[in-house]
């Protein structure tokens, strides 16, 4: 009967953290330019990650230092289900049985061995609140802006400087993260 207990807690906890992890925002706030972008970062959040087969939801460190970057996904319980390093441009992944794979495309080690692509190479420029400097915006929309395919929006900012809840999509993909301040 305890045990029946426990799985019957830990299923609520699981469905109410899928609920806070996957925030709807009625009425997102107008876009606006952040005067600041910093090279170097250590941002801390949740994330739900949607695609047409699966959805992911948990917590997440991402830490920016000059071309290092190593990000972690952790289960809403707290273990870690990824990690993705980049050094010197050359990236890692370890899954969940802490098997790594490394090699010079990231996008393709994702798409193997997670099942999905982040926008690695531009999502650190879009989780500060801005587009990639180098490329054109597509659509400028009430809450972002539509970049290389991807519709970017900035559903709560934090501060003028911040954004709080950012959704990325793409085709069945759609990334919303909420970080934390």
């Amino acid at each position: 009967m305890k045990k029946l207990v426990s799985l019957f807690l830990l299923g609520i906890l699981l469905t109410g953290c899928a609920s806070l992890y996957d925030t709807k925002v009625d009425n997102p706030a107008d876009y606006h330019k952040p005067q600041q972008v910093d090279d170097n970062y250590n941002l801390t959040g949740r994330f739900s990650i949607r695609t047409a087969d699966k959805n992911y939801y948990g917590n997440f460190s991402w830490l920016k230092e000059s071309a290092n970057e190593e990000l972690d996904f952790m289960s809403p319980i707290g273990s870690t289900v990824a990690q993705i390093k980049i050094e010197s441009g050359v990236a890692s992944l370890t899954d969940e049985e802490n098997k790594t794979y490394s090699g010079e495309n990231l996008n393709q080690l994702m798409q193997e061995r997670l099942g999905f692509v982040l926008p690695m190479g531009y999502l650190h420029y879009w989780i500060q609140g801005v587009p990639l400097p180098q490329y054109p915006v597509q659509e400028s929309l009430k809450s972002g802006f539509s970049q290389l395919g991807w519709r970017v929006e900035y559903l709560s900012w934090h501060d003028e400087n911040h954004p709080q809840i950012i959704q990325a999509s793409k085709d069945d993909l759609r990334i919303k993260l909420l970080l934390n301040y």
